[in-house]
């Protein structure tokens, strides 16, 4: 089982946006592709996200396995083929369609299969997320969240998909073991997003295609495409990310856990 690091509150605003980290590529048998993140990378800032996998899957990989101590998180982007097949513990037997999200809080133990239906090609996040110790030995369970239901906030210059907790006065999802927030976000040529980084919330921002700058108290950083930053908890901060160009990003928002 893993344990997330330590996370310190910085003194200050001036090292809110940490070191940008570029995911190591890693493939599995011929039916697994990924570009992987784990908390080590990040020396503890991605906290409490314990690891992260951007993958394509068209071919069963792995065999049903235990998680436990953890959350674990399929996030599946819009443009999967076909259905991505979840079964586990349970008694869930669910076919996750294109953009739906599953929440598996596996807590005191939980084992699930994950596979592409014959012919598809899921392409998603895998999101390790780790548990408070109050939460680690409760029941498990999990929350299915259908793309559908996703409010989505679109302007000329931006189409946000709120996958998870609130945006603005935008709410999503709710019902996670602890509070997070994802964003599935598309920037178009020229355009930029503004997120309201609560107090007390760190941030983890993933360039799934493209390139963005982030701005935050007074920083900026450029990411392209299979690189990822984090925004370190502190103070009520506005998080802005611009792209010149077409771009796809992910943000995940929560306070660390300590």
């Amino acid at each position: 089982m893993q344990t997330a690091a330590t996370f310190e509150i910085p003194r200050d605003d001036a090292a809110r946006i940490g070191a940008i980290v570029t995911g190591l590529p890693r493939e599995i048998g011929s039916g697994f592709v990924a570009i992987h993140f784990s908390e080590k990378m990040f020396k503890g800032r991605m906290n409490p996200l314990l690891m992260v996998d951007h993958f394509v899957m068209t071919a069963p990989t792995f065999d049903p396995h235990l998680h436990k101590g953890i959350s674990a998180v399929t996030a599946i982007f819009e443009d999967s083929q076909g259905a991505f097949l979840n079964r586990d513990t349970l008694r869930n037997n669910v076919a996750l369609k294109p953009g739906d999200l599953y929440w598996l809080a596996a807590a005191s133990g939980a084992v699930h299969e994950e596979k592409p239906e014959q012919g598809g090609r899921t392409h998603a996040l895998q999101i390790f997320v780790d548990l408070p110790e109050r939460l680690k030995r409760e029941p498990a369970r999990a929350l299915h969240v259908e793309a559908l239901s996703m409010p989505i906030i679109e302007t000329p210059n931006f189409r946000i998909r709120v996958v998870l907790g609130r945006s603005g006065d935008v709410a999503g999802a709710q019902g996670t073991p602890e509070e997070m927030t994802m964003l599935d976000g598309f920037l178009h040529s020229g355009g930029q997003f503004s997120h309201l980084l609560l107090e007390g919330r760190g941030a983890w921002i993933y360039v799934v295609s493209g390139a963005i700058t982030l701005f935050v108290a007074g920083q900026s950083q450029d990411l392209t495409s299979g690189a990822a930053t984090t925004v370190a908890a502190g103070s009520e901060t506005e998080v802005l990310i611009k792209a010149d160009e077409e771009a796809h990003f992910v943000l995940l928002a929560a306070r660390p856990i300590s």
